[in-house]
């Protein structure tokens, strides 16, 4: 069952003290589900209730109207993970109980893809459709059209996903004849709707390799950049690239923040030009780079099924004890601070306890919004 967890990995997200019993108590009889083995397993929408019941809140608190982090996974060069990178720790998140949607932003569809989307043959509404349709005065777009190119990977809203496919190439030559500063026009999507997009506590989205009209409105959108570098000569020299769209961006909008993190991938410690290819990185991007370094893995290869699309996932989720699954949630914990990324819009801090929530906590059984 995609988005599910153990027992025993539900209560490390969400920094249970107590017995397993105990946090079992937290929950509904009748809220829980099974897996395939009739064992009881928990949601990515029952860790957030459990995780907001723990922090003693009298209700959940009403979000507020405006959009979270926007966070552009980004690198010229194709083939360094960013697809693995933001599938991994957008599910990461979504298990700890942040809702979270992802935008599949790459013609390739990379992302849609690994989530078992078959994008060559279903109806795919992306991120280039609802640019050209915000676009038309006479029809605007509205609400209801962005919530149903929005694909509920999870239960609950808890990993959604506005999906891509081949003709997202087309998308630049529209851009390029819009006469109107076409970096904002991505930003000016989400704040016009808003309502839509404030629902979620992150906005993760998975960017095509090379430079292009919509890789800026993108990072005009995001302002927030985390480049995935694999550890080889030829990645390393393309974030010289990057710098330089990024440095162009930043002249054209002085009093705009433009932020990079640096993800390492690809690691493999018993490999001399490996460790050398990350301290390169290191004293060249003072700083900037991730502590928690994503290795070499075959659980990343095994996740695109080849014998049917519903098998696919990214690693956290098929193989949630493994060493990449480690290594993502220390990342994903990173970006978490780095991001400040919250929980319906308060800081999700919990002090370790061995009961449950207080009696007087009435959200209980209830969805958290």
């Amino acid at each position: 069952m995609r988005g599910t967890l153990k027992q025993k990995q539900a209560i490390d997200f969400c920094k249970w003290g107590g017995s397993p019993i105990t946090f079992k108590s937290i929950f509904q009889p009748s809220e829980l589900v099974r897996d395939e083995r009739g064992q009881h397993v928990y949601r990515a929408v029952d860790i957030r209730k459990a995780r907001l019941a723990l922090m003693d809140l009298d209700q959940i608190p009403e979000r507020p109207q405006e959009l979270p982090p926007v966070i552009y996974c980004r690198i010229p060069k194709g083939g360094v993970g960013k697809t693995t990178i933001t599938g991994n720790v957008g599910a990461c998140l979504a298990l700890q109980g942040y809702k979270v949607l992802m935008i599949d932003a790459d013609p390739q569809a990379s992302l849609t893809s690994l989530f078992g989307i078959d994008w060559a043959v279903e109806e795919i509404t992306h991120i280039g459709n609802l640019l050209e349709a915000q676009s038309n005065k006479k029809s605007p777009l509205t609400d209801a059209d962005i919530e149903a190119s929005i694909r509920h990977l999870y239960d609950g809203g808890m990993l959604d996903l506005i999906p891509s496919d081949i003709t997202l190439t087309n998308i630049d030559t529209w851009l390029l004849q819009q006469n109107y500063a076409r970096e904002k026009l991505v930003r000016e999507l989400l704040e016009a709707h808003v309502k839509v997009f404030s629902r979620y506590d992150v906005i993760l989205i998975d960017g095509a390799p090379g430079t292009s009209q919509l890789a800026f409105a993108l990072m005009y959108a995001a302002k927030n950049l985390l480049a995935v570098v694999s550890l080889d000569g030829q990645s390393i020299k393309a974030m010289e690239v990057f710098q330089s769209n990024v440095a162009d961006i930043q002249r054209a909008y002085p009093l705009d923040q433009f932020s990079i993190r640096i993800v390492a991938n690809g690691f493999i410690s018993s490999i001399k030009a490996s460790n050398e290819s990350l301290e390169t990185l290191r004293r060249a991007y003072p700083g900037q780079v991730e502590h928690s370094i994503i290795p070499h893995t075959a659980s990343f290869v095994r996740q695109v099924s080849l014998i049917s699309d519903e098998r696919s996932g990214p690693a956290i989720e098929k193989e949630p004890t493994s060493s990449a699954a480690r290594a993502i949630i220390d990342l994903t914990q990173s970006l978490i601070g780095a991001y400040d990324i919250r929980l319906a819009g308060v800081m999700p801090v919990v002090a370790h306890r061995s009961r449950g929530p207080k009696k007087g906590y009435k959200s209980a059984g209830q969805s958290a919004s």
